[in-house]
């Protein structure tokens, strides 16, 4: 399977970004959306591939543990994802949390986040 031409440009623009931005913080992170697992909660964003992630509901994302932390912490009805090119994504939380164990059951994935996010959840 080949990349079309909006995968092909997203991958090259994040190349060029992770190759020439200079980071504003030690911890700064480009937390990108590489692929989305097709769900019935996210029917119409399938297409978003190698996407950076600005904000979630109006905050920040400077890491990948900061997003986990908003994530799961989340309690608004939506969570909305600023996402580069101008794009957003909106799903309702509880339906996204609710989802979350069948899409990794779908996808063979076996947890939704790695061993050092779970070793640093200070959060909870």
């Amino acid at each position: 399977m080949g990349m079309n031409d909006y995968e092909y440009e997203a991958l090259v623009k994040l190349l060029d970004k992770l190759l020439h931005s200079m980071p504003q913080s030690p911890d700064e992170q480009f937390v990108v959306v590489s692929q989305v697992l097709v769900s019935d909660i996210n029917i119409g964003y399938e297409d978003i591939v190698n996407t950076q992630v600005f904000a979630l509901n109006g905050k920040p994302v400077t890491n990948i543990r900061r997003l986990a932390e908003m994530v799961e912490n989340c309690d608004d009805e939506f969570v909305k994802l600023d996402l580069e090119y101008e794009q957003i994504a909106v799903l309702r939380t509880k339906a996204a949390k609710a989802a979350t164990p069948d899409i990794l059951a779908t996808h063979c994935i076996p947890s939704a986040m790695s061993a050092d996010l779970k070793a640093l959840r200070p959060w909870t």
